[in-house]
């Protein structure tokens, strides 16, 4: 009776820690991370990795020079100080030397008169180049980014004329009278109305001259007393009398606009300053009435622009 007892209750003890074996969390997680854990891989070293890699191609491209500039015309708008057939026959032969000695192209653009000439002034027209007077010049600087290239040698000035028969004359002598003039905003005009500050006491400025030697016939025709005149043809006229002349002036510039490239700019400097030692261009200067070309500077141009003033608000 015991030995039947003792057998179900060592059954039951076995049953009982076989159970037990079996929900262990320990001994199962081991067996789980056994099965999972995967065979470990040897990594290469970095210096094999290297050794594969196969090496770039050495780059055997050649070096790209820098581009040539475009070809294209440059325009040069000259001051209109002359008809325009006059104009093109004395500036053709500067236009003529520059293509020949630059490797760039230029052509002449003239306006028609000083009201055309400077409705495109306010209405922003840039040429590329321009042949001015200083104030105009000043002005082109200040507002527009312009750089001057070159200048006369020599300055100009502007002299009141009249005829042989008023000697000693003085300024206001021609109160009321007529004086001939090119019209504002040219430089003469801007001077000869300087002298007279009072507003009572004015000539009678006939500013229809279509050239500054028109303005001195006008006086030989005697339809006008005096003239406003450049210092070139003062010289010329040796048988009239100097009223007044002005403060000197840089004169005959020529400026760039900033779309100009700086190398085009350069050639154009390296080719006027040495025109008077080309014989073959003679008339170039002699047209201009000029010597030689020498380099222009801003400063040249300081607060010259201050003359338009007097009849124009330009900014």
């Amino acid at each position: 009776m015991r030995i039947s007892i003792r057998l179900p209750a060592c059954l039951a003890i076995f049953l009982l820690a076989a159970v037990a074996w079996a929900q262990d969390p320990e001994l199962e997680t081991v067996t789980e991370d056994e099965q999972a854990a995967p065979a470990e891989v040897e990594q290469p070293s970095e210096e094999a990795v290297l050794a594969e890699v196969e090496p770039a191609p050495e780059d055997v491209t050649p070096a790209i020079a820098e581009e040539p500039l475009e070809p294209r015309t440059y325009q040069i708008q000259v001051h209109p100080i002359f008809i325009p057939e006059q104009a093109e026959s004395v500036y053709s032969p500067l236009i003529a030397y520059l293509n020949a000695a630059t490797p760039h192209t230029f052509e002449l653009q003239i306006a028609r008169d000083f009201h055309r000439f400077w409705l495109d002034m306010r209405r922003g027209a840039q040429p590329d180049l321009v042949l001015k007077d200083a104030h105009l010049i000043s002005m082109r600087i200040n507002r527009n980014g312009y750089t001057p290239l070159v200048k006369a040698n020599e300055p100009g000035t502007f002299s009141l004329l009249t005829s042989g028969m008023n000697m000693d004359a003085e300024l206001s002598d021609f109160v009321g009278r007529p004086v001939s003039s090119m019209p504002a905003p040219s430089l003469g005009y801007l001077i000869l109305a300087s002298w007279f500050d009072n507003p009572m006491q004015q000539p009678v400025i006939q500013s229809n001259a279509s050239s500054w030697l028109d303005a001195v016939e006008i006086v030989f025709s005697m339809e006008a007393e005096a003239a406003i005149v450049p210092h070139n043809l003062v010289a010329r006229y040796v048988n009239m009398e100097i009223v007044r002349t002005s403060e000197p002036f840089p004169h005959a510039t020529i400026a760039a606009s900033p779309e100009v490239p700086l190398s085009v700019q350069r050639d154009i400097i390296d080719a006027l300053t040495v025109l008077h030692e080309d014989p073959d261009h003679f008339n170039a200067l002699h047209e201009l009435d000029i010597e030689q070309f020498v380099p222009a500077s801003a400063e040249d141009f300081d607060g010259l622009d201050s003359w338009l003033e007097q009849v124009f608000t330009f900014f």
